[in-house]
């Protein structure tokens, strides 16, 4: 008896598989395709959303800043605790007044430190995370006060470090503070408390510095301003944190002082 192969029938089905084969890995291809460009587009989404808070925040520091130079321009200005800038992102500023100051004082500059009017104690000085040996700065500390009509003022040249062999430096302490190397403090009166503020001016390099006393006795010595802003569906969020010291006069005037020779104590 003879056989009959039916071979057109059997690479018909061949053909179907390869193609189901082909169609599976097609569909494979096309959806991982798919997801990555979903992926791709949502991570666009994401960072421009994030780009946008983060420009929001900073909108409400510039904000907080221009209202601080007004208040100090101004003696009628108040200056607003907290508010909310108007932007198409939720977004809220809060503005606090510090009673103490910590940061880095950057060489020929100022600090300025405000004490409040008829307090009396001691504001302590705590400066320079490195020794002498390793680049720490001596001080030059002004204290202004008002007496009868004008201001009177008392310079303290102050610090351990041989930087200027042709000065007689008060002798600094040590510092209690962790970190800190040296520390000095500046006795408030009744005698000079009135309309008082202190002048902290580094010498040869910049340095850390704590400046600090007892409650109430610091005016203000630095503002700290939080900026908060979030998408309204809260899927991306930024905060900003910026300390500001105090807006402080040329110390060109202090630099003249200390540039001279055989000043005393």
């Amino acid at each position: 008896m003879q056989k009959t192969t039916h071979l057109g029938s059997n690479q018909s089905g061949q053909v179907g598989v390869i193609v189901l084969l082909i169609s599976a890995i097609i569909l494979v291809v096309g959806l991982s395709i798919a997801n990555r460009t979903i992926k791709e587009s949502q991570g666009i989404l994401t960072q421009e959303d994030s780009a946008r808070v983060f420009s929001t925040a900073e909108s409400g520091v510039q904000q907080a800043l221009g209202n601080i130079f007004q208040f100090e321009s101004d003696q009628n200005a108040q200056l607003p605790a907290d508010f909310t800038f108007e932007d198409a992102n939720l977004n809220q500023v809060s503005i606090k007044t510090e009673q103490s100051f910590e940061g880095f004082l950057t060489e020929k500059t100022a600090l300025e430190i405000r004490v409040t009017e008829g307090q009396t104690g001691v504001v302590n000085i705590n400066w320079s995370k490195s020794e002498c040996t390793q680049g720490a700065a001596n001080l030059l500390i002004g204290h202004y006060f008002l007496k009868v009509d004008s201001f009177d003022v008392n310079y303290y040249l102050v610090g351990n470090c041989p930087n200027y062999s042709d000065q007689h430096f008060i002798s600094a302490n040590s510092s209690t503070l962790d970190t800190y190397q040296f520390q000095y403090g500046i006795n408030i009166t009744s005698n000079n408390n009135q309309s008082s503020f202190i002048r902290i001016f580094p010498i040869g390099r910049g340095t850390d510095i704590n400046v600090g006393a007892a409650t109430n006795l610091i005016a203000n010595a630095q503002y700290t301003i939080l900026s908060l802003a979030q998408m309204p569906d809260g899927s991306s969020a930024k905060a900003i944190e910026v300390k500001r010291s105090i807006p402080s006069a040329p110390a060109f005037m202090d630099f003249a002082l200390v540039s001279g020779s055989g000043l005393e104590k």
